[in-house]
């Protein structure tokens, strides 16, 4: 088989191959587990089963006390308090709507009914383990609303069954995502704090691992809630632990990052993430994000949070992308026309590169009839025929390989820019033109129901770009036998097939690119090299 078309059938297929495995497949609800007990002597930095007392269990009991809810609204959020165990009830994003529609909701950060985020767990003077669920406690707040750099202060106040108090204490800052966090449990040990969320059953397959994420000892460590058949405990230096999912992130952010341990926990459709300070003589004090996973933002706050937006390998190559892309935005206004420009400035980067590839699969093409003779003459002898390629390719001074090379070494900035546009949460209900509102989903035009098409509707975009590809199929010189011609012409299917569900802001990139190539291979087509 001819090089060049095998290769570029493998690369094609290893592309194919690596997106399904780069990103974690659409979760199933998982049933509840067992519950277990806090290790009384952890070994540092294991990965272990883990589940604190109480975690999971008796999530929907009523109160018999009338419950307290107070709010605070902020520049970036309104927040609601619940006395039924000292939770957070409800916190909306202002600035990020639930979904794409005219009339959208703000994003609520909760999102579990069973087991509310800010539960504190604790190990108590008899070495037992509690939990606040069933407290009810008694709210104050400073203010209302707070705006700019002014602090809004909520405290809740619990009484323990076994004497004693609990409090919670959160600062929020008008014009910060950052809640300041304090926990004091009177007579307690070993103290942890949880954000529970219920399980998405509706999670993108493209949309990266939703769940309990941490970063611990310098490496992001993240559980699939769905997936998670055992609990989970990392010990080690704990930057950060919390929730995340595709574009916003929940974390528990401690002064120093020693002496902490992250607990990831799920049943009975709900996940939780902990993070425990087991030398906390019943106080801890955490910072607390909860907000968009801006890679911006989160890298001017420190505490290495902007690793929960995960760039892949290639994150050398993907962070630049991502930071041109928000460039040609500010100039442009438009993150769709933003990624054709970005293409177009990749494509003239590479366009030296591009043009030797073209120049070689043209001289290849002229020397085939040659070659076609020589495989012909001496196909019983592998040998000989071996030498007679070889001594063509000298005389015409040609490298097989060269047509290959090019695409190898495209590869890492097409995975850079794969991941910058997929962890982009500025393509979020972010519109290009015409049905194309959402460049983070796919694009679909109707309502059509389509086999295999997910969610349903018509993929204009997708089939202009399969069609882009058969056409620069068409004006790529043909080489080797009919077999592996067939062959690369259904490159264009399988690319079709695998973009139909990705996002629309990824199709128009592989759109744009494949227009100048067309047009650089006709200009090519044209010459007289």
């Amino acid at each position: 088989m001819e090089q060049r078309a095998l290769l570029a059938f493998l690369i094609s297929l290893a592309i194919l191959l690596g997106y399904q495995a780069l990103f974690a497949p659409v979760p199933q609800q998982v049933e509840q587990g067992p519950t277990q007990t806090l290790p009384e002597t952890p070994e540092p930095s294991a990965r272990r089963p883990f589940t604190s007392p109480g975690s999971m269990p008796e999530l929907n009991q009523p109160f018999s006390q009338p419950e307290q809810v107070i709010r605070v609204e902020t520049d970036l959020y309104i927040a609601e308090f619940t006395s039924f165990g000292g939770r957070l009830k409800s916190f909306l994003l202002k600035n990020y709507a639930a979904d794409s529609g005219a009339d959208a909701e703000p994003l609520d950060m909760v999102r579990s009914e069973s087991l509310l985020p800010l539960g504190l767990q604790w190990r108590g003077a008899d070495g037992r383990f509690h939990n606040d669920r069933r407290i009810v406690y008694r709210l104050e707040k400073s203010a209302s609303g707070v705006s700019g750099t002014g602090v809004a202060n909520v405290t809740m106040l619990g009484d323990l069954p076994e004497g004693g108090n609990i409090v919670k204490r959160l600062d929020l800052v008008g014009d910060s995502y950052l809640l300041n966090l304090q926990a004091t449990v009177q007579g307690g040990g070993a103290v942890g704090v949880g954000w529970a969320r219920d399980i998405g059953e509706d999670q993108s397959r493209f949309a990266g691992i939703e769940g309990p994420t941490a970063y611990v000892d310098g490496a992001l460590e993240t559980e699939a809630a769905a997936s998670m058949d055992e609990p989970i405990s990392l010990e080690g230096k704990v930057a950060w632990g919390g929730y995340a999912e595709h574009y916003f992130l929940s974390a528990f952010i401690p002064s120093d990052s020693a002496g902490y341990r992250f607990v990831a926990v799920a049943g009975a459709g709900v996940a939780e993430a902990q993070l425990w300070n087991e030398d906390a003589n019943g106080s801890v004090s955490y910072q607390l994000f909860v907000g968009p996973k801006s890679i911006d933002l989160l890298s001017s706050l420190g505490h290495d949070l902007e690793e929960a937006v995960d760039l892949g390998i290639f994150w050398f190559i993907a962070r630049p992308m991502l930071e041109l892309l928000f460039f040609l935005h500010r100039f442009l206004g438009n993150y769709g026309w933003a990624i054709v420009l970005l293409t177009v400035g990749v494509r003239l980067a590479f366009y030296p590169i591009n043009q030797r590839q073209a120049a070689a699969m043209k001289a290849m093409q002229r020397i085939q009839p040659e070659l076609k003779k020589i495989q012909d003459k001496y196909k019983d002898d592998r040998e000989r025929m071996s030498k007679e390629v070889m001594e063509v390719y000298r005389r015409h001074k040609v490298n097989p390989l060269s047509g290959c090379l090019p695409m190898l070494v495209q590869l890492p900035v097409f995975f850079g820019l794969y991941n910058a546009l997929m962890q982009a949460i500025e393509l979020r209900h972010a519109p290009f033109f015409g049905w194309i509102t959402d460049l983070s989903q796919p694009d679909r035009l109707g309502t059509l129901a389509i086999p295999f098409v997910e969610p349903p509707g018509i993929p204009v975009m997708t089939l202009l770009m399969g069609a882009s590809m058969v056409l620069q199929q068409r004006m790529t010189p043909q080489m080797g036998d009919p077999t592996q011609q067939r062959m690369m012409m259904l490159m264009p299917v399988i690319f079709t097939v695998m973009f139909v569900n990705f996002p629309s802001g990824l199709v128009v990139y592989w759109f744009a690119n494949n227009l100048m190539a067309i047009g650089q291979q006709w200009a090519t087509n044209r010459s007289k090299a």
